[in-house]
């Protein structure tokens, strides 16, 4: 399923906040989707009250209904003021099949257990294509286990682990970190030294495994952080990175990154770096004219002149020879100055051009704005330049 598919669905089943009923004598909440998913049709929920008394086999909910992040109307609200508070926050986590992982862990103390514990790994498993009756066969078993039993290594490095994920949210991305650092070995056993993981520690670690249990990744993984932060940092790290490697700096130098206390070191080894290398240059800085329609940067000392404005090193992709497959453009609106790297693919049939990296001033990254400003200039202008 496309991205652009996926948002559409997203947003359509919020609406469906407005189509709730609530059976106070019935405990149950009726969701009518007919008009919205018409396949669907209504759907039944019980009471939390309801669902720790049940009986019945677990509806198959709609994997995509994120009933607990809709917006909270009458009729919702009466439903959900029974869920304890901590339930509805960690059901809240995932980016699917909610309404099953609530069920269960109402119908099922062990999921209820495992839902505070590891909530990770009540997801994976009530997600998984393991039946009601299978699940619960489960359960009687140790929780290493149950890790097994959905794909993961089934020992106890695994639980503690789980155990100690600090998550605010689960994307498609972090659960494809989590199981990166769950499938390796090596970044498995060296997280077993951080007690508290959060979304920062994680993605360095899934990025960066020779980085784990240093000073910085301590130190990141006691900060409260947002998907946003983890880009950013995964960005700097590796914009450090790839400038030592095209200035070969001896590895003592290179270690100062890991040892850094703060990102904010991070940034000033990497401008002291860039400063570094600017000043061996003997080709001098051209004056550069920006607008708010992209340019193609074409000469060195262009390049040098963005670098600096940005504070990023775009000569670690200058190629040394003239090269069509990869270009430099910069420009600016309300936000500042902005450069990207990328592959127009000119010379490929009509493959599709990839942005390859942009940067703004301060080295920051793009927000939407910056890539529509991109993706427009690209598809209206490079297929002009493929015919001619």
């Amino acid at each position: 399923m496309s991205n652009a598919i996926s948002a559409t669905i997203d947003l359509r089943q919020k609406q469906l906040a407005r189509h709730c009923f609530w059976d106070e004598a019935e405990q149950c909440l009726w969701i009518d989707a007919r008009k919205l998913f018409p396949k669907i049709g209504v759907v039944a929920v019980p009471g939390w009250d309801a669902m720790l008394m049940d009986s019945q086999p677990i509806p198959d909910y709609p994997p995509f209904f994120k009933v607990l992040a809709w917006a909270n109307l009458s009729q919702l609200s009466s439903w959900r003021k029974q869920i304890p508070s901590w339930v509805q926050e960690s059901c809240l986590l995932f980016p699917s099949h909610q309404l099953r992982l609530l069920h269960f862990a109402g119908k099922y103390p062990q999921i209820l257990e495992l839902l505070d514990h590891a909530p990770m790994l009540a997801w994976r498993l009530v997600s998984s294509r393991l039946s009601e009756a299978d699940i619960v066969a489960l359960l009687a078993g140790k929780r290493s286990q149950l890790a097994a039993q959905v794909g993961w290594p089934g020992k106890e490095e695994t639980v503690k682990f789980l155990r100690n994920l600090r998550l605010r949210l689960v994307n498609p991305q972090i659960a494809e970190q989590i199981d990166v650092c769950l499938l390796d070995e090596r970044r498995l056993h060296a997280l077993q030294s951080l007690p508290r993981i959060n979304s920062m520690a994680l993605a360095l670690a899934a990025r960066f495994p020779e980085m784990i249990g240093c000073r910085l990744h301590h130190a990141l993984a006691q900060l409260p952080c947002r998907p946003m932060q983890c880009q950013s940092m995964i960005a700097l790290l590796e914009d450090a990175y790839c400038l030592a490697e095209q200035m070969q700096l001896p590895k003592e130098e290179v270690a100062l990154i890991g040892t850094s206390r703060y990102l904010i070191d991070v940034e000033k080894l990497y401008r002291r770096w860039m400063e570094l290398w600017l000043d061996q240059q003997t080709e001098g800085v051209s004056e550069l004219h920006l607008s708010t329609e992209p340019k193609v940067i074409a000469s060195k000392g262009e390049m040098l002149a963005l670098s600096t404005l940005l504070q990023h090193a775009f000569w670690t992709d200058w190629p040394e020879e003239n090269c069509e497959t990869r270009i430099l453009v910069a420009w600016r609106d309300e936000d500042g100055y902005w450069g990207a790297w990328i592959e127009p693919h000119l010379q490929t049939g009509g493959a599709e051009p990839q942005i390859i990296r942009i940067r703004g001033e301060d080295n920051c990254l793009a927000q939407a704005k910056q890539l529509s400003t991109l993706h427009l200039w690209l598809t209206s202008r490079l297929p002009r330049q493929t015919d001619a």
